[in-house]
């Protein structure tokens, strides 16, 4: 005969699967109980973790139609119900994880190694503790040392009840102790652990990649839209002016320019007939005199500066706003 709690375990499981968007299951193996406790106070607010047998977790989901889920059940294995999305669940119960020395029988995370240097331990019993456990180790000027680094156990070793005291008393956390999920049910949609496991940067830096991309072939296809027009109209307007400027078309966006282009000609070519002494008279004399103590004529201009003033120009340009491109467009040719 099935106890009545049992059945009560799986309604109870069942009523806030449907209250839920989502449900995780989480690996609660080797987790002391202190630390899940904390970890249980910390995810309050967010999430609501309950631990009960497999079978029952089984039943209740093959209640709600989920018996697809149930084949991401294994080992130890709690629930977590939860309106955050899959992702966020993910990230928060990552940060949640601590460090802690191991516990006699739990498998090494990775190769653990005893660093050398001094202890805090003075000479006892504790040097023949470290030496059975593989630390060579030593007394100097009255303190246990460690001679050098000791690798005491690799990745995937179970840790024996000697080594477990020894890490603890050194303090050397190796494990990382917290809720890893198996999988997260959303919408009839079930995620493994690495489809969670994602890096923001390299994230954003794929949309930032396919928002230049989108931008570009928006902009070249002549795609109008609120994001595209700026920089369209921009273009639109440079090229606009540049054929007035070239054709010589008159206008108040290139009078200025053709004026200023007219007068550094003049200078330059009445700089080149300067020395034939009855070229030019006085007057012009007087003003080619005055520009040269001045400034420099276009053909003495150095290369660089030249180049740092069409710079400027286009950057200027290209901080022309919206309006005045519209503006410049329909004024460029009358």
């Amino acid at each position: 005969m099935v106890a009545t709690w049992k059945y009560k375990e799986v309604d109870e499981i069942a009523d806030e699967i449907s209250n839920t968007k989502v449900i995780g299951l989480v690996d609660v193996a080797n987790i002391p109980s202190r630390q899940f406790q904390m970890m249980r106070k910390t995810l309050a607010n967010d999430a609501k973790i309950k631990v009960t047998r497999n079978r029952l977790i089984k039943h209740a989901f093959e209640k709600k139609g989920m018996s697809e889920f149930s084949g991401s059940i294994r080992g130890q294995t709690g629930l977590i119900f939860t309106d955050l999305n899959p992702f966020k669940l993910k990230k928060i119960l990552d940060k949640s994880k601590t460090n802690a020395s191991p516990r006699a029988g739990s498998i090494a995370p990775c190769d653990i190694v005893v660093p050398k240097g001094p202890t805090p331990f003075a000479p006892g019993p504790i040097l023949g503790d470290l030496q059975k456990a593989g630390i060579k180790a030593k007394i100097e000027g009255g303190k246990i040392v460690v001679a050098s680094d000791s690798a005491v156990a690799k990745e995937g070793d179970v840790i024996s009840q000697a080594l477990a005291t020894v890490l603890s008393r050194l303090g050397i956390e190796p494990m990382e102790i917290g809720l890893n999920i198996q999988a997260v049910y959303e919408d009839n949609l079930i995620y493994s652990p690495e489809m969670l496991s994602i890096d923001d940067n390299e994230t954003i830096a794929k949309l930032q990649g396919a928002y230049s991309g989108a931008l570009n072939l928006a902009v070249n296809a002549r795609i109008f839209n609120s994001v595209s027009i700026i920089p369209i109209l921009r273009g639109a307007f440079t090229k606009a002016r540049n054929l007035a400027m070239n054709a010589e078309i008159i206008n108040k966006v290139t009078i200025p320019i053709l004026i200023g282009k007219a007068n550094a000609q003049m200078l330059a070519l009445a700089f080149a007939v300067s020395k034939s002494p009855d070229a030019i008279d006085d007057d012009l004399k007087a003003k080619i005199e005055g520009a040269s103590a001045k400034t420099q004529t276009p053909e003495e201009k150095p290369a660089e500066k030249k180049e740092e003033e069409e710079n400027k120009e286009k950057e200027k340009d290209e901080k022309e706003s919206e309006e005045d491109a519209s503006a410049g467009l329909s004024s460029l040719f009358g």
